[in-house]
């Protein structure tokens, strides 16, 4: 008897807990859960060991405030008493009560927005909104994808990059990256960009919810009229997305991931003028103006609560010199910005913009780009328009520790880049 409680102790406190639940948290496609058989076979032996475990994952505090998609916990459930039942175990109560309860919810239209959350070293965790579409509204920016897990994973190993530097972050996605990046390495200032509305809007929530810590109720729900009537847009295009084949929340709870998504295609941008080098952005940065102070081109806003931490529209296709002299920092970061070619020019224009400092400057500043390698005609591309203009690059030592889960199958690169 003595032996069975320190397996129960053993097993509520060790790895193996924590993996099922940042797993589970992450929104692993269930198919994929690592789940070893003796874990199993140990859950069937206790039902105390099953209800740590629901309180490790369904019946976490997260998942009321920040709930990861009904489907996915639907198919979780189903797939953990199956497992127990495999093990003829002795299935406490509250596992049928857990699972009658998450099926008896309604999904919430269409359930096309949903929380993963990303545990730390630290203890500490980052919950982003996402879409549980890969690719929808002609960007793939409303899900959070390897390659920002991975440079996430180095970010962590090397806070001293970071330490009281100024960080720009391209393309920054739904912020996973930049929000590690603020709460664990102490920069001196933090601009996230982006040039999608929707991603712009997400992240700014998500950034809010993270940095700030606001006042936010849980998904479906939000602290606002404004709020609330964006995510209603947002999840109706996003529900139309779905029906013409963008994916819903049960392909994604089936085992759906990204490494068989290319990111190769066209994003939807607004029209432009040509009156600078580039062409003239019209598109105005829309946040929440109780929480961002918006700068007098509408363009960069600061966070009210922290104004080290900034947001900005910045479309490298469209874009002002006066804007990227604003954006200069020591450390530019950028995750999965390198997937389509007709764009390369565009990227190494802004790039090159940001790390020349001029002749007369001591500044070195540096940038970081980490990239999923699915076409390496695409990433060869890249490299030689970056030596094309001047840029010098060296391939940066992968993270050491594998912190977060994502598919680890198709090599990830990340780049040391400067301009001298």
């Amino acid at each position: 008897m003595a032996a069975h409680s320190r397996d129960v102790e053993g097993f509520a406190q060790i790895d193996s807990l924590r993996e099922i639940s940042s797993q589970f948290f992450e929104m692993v496609p269930v198919r994929k859960l690592k789940w070893k058989d003796e874990e199993a076979a140990l859950l069937a032996s206790s039902p105390e060991l099953q209800r740590h475990l629901l309180l490790a994952t369904v019946k976490n505090p997260v998942c009321q405030s920040c709930p990861p998609a009904l489907s996915y916990m639907r198919y979780f459930m189903k797939l953990l008493i199956h497992k127990l039942e495999s093990e003829d175990a002795d299935i406490c109560d509250e596992m049928y009560e857990a699972y009658t309860d998450i099926l008896s919810r309604q999904e919430d239209e269409d359930e096309t927005l949903c929380y993963k959350t990303y545990k730390m070293p630290s203890g500490e965790s980052v919950s982003l909104q996402e879409s549980v579409h890969l690719v929808s509204q002609g960007t793939t920016g409303l899900s959070t994808w390897q390659a920002a897990q991975h440079l996430a994973e180095w970010v962590i190993e090397n806070p001293q990059v970071f330490s009281n530097r100024s960080v720009v972050e391209l393309g920054s996605g739904l912020g996973l990256t930049g929000i590690v990046t603020c709460r664990l390495c102490q920069p001196q200032s933090f601009t996230f960009t982006d040039c999608h509305s929707q991603v712009l809007y997400l992240l700014s929530r998500n950034i809010e919810r993270n940095l700030s810590q606001p006042t936010l109720s849980t998904d479906g729900e939000a602290s606002s009229d404004r709020d609330r009537k964006n995510l209603k847009k947002i999840r109706r295009q996003l529900s139309l997305s779905s029906d013409h084949g963008g994916g819903g929340g049960a392909e994604i709870a089936c085992g759906s991931d990204h490494s068989v998504v290319s990111r190769d295609r066209i994003v939807l941008r607004e029209s432009c003028g040509s009156e600078d080098e580039i062409c003239s952005d019209t598109v105005e940065l829309d946040v929440n103006p109780s929480h961002w102070d918006m700068d007098a081109t509408h363009r960069l806003a600061s966070l009210n609560k922290d104004k080290r931490v900034n947001i900005c529209h910045l479309d490298w296709e469209c874009v002002k010199t006066k804007l990227l002299d604003k954006l200069k920092a020591d450390i530019i970061l950028a995750a999965d910005v390198v997937y389509d070619t007709s764009i390369i020019p565009a990227l190494v224009f802004v790039l090159k913009s940001l790390l020349d400092t001029g002749p007369d400057s001591n500044r070195k500043p540096k940038a970081f780009i980490a990239s999923t390698i699915r076409n390496e005609d695409t990433r060869d591309e890249f490299l030689v328009a970056m030596g094309s203009e001047g840029l010098k690059y060296s391939v940066v030592e992968s993270p050491k520790h594998c912190l977060f889960y994502y598919d680890r199958s198709v090599p990830i690169e990340i780049l040391q880049v400067s301009a001298h």
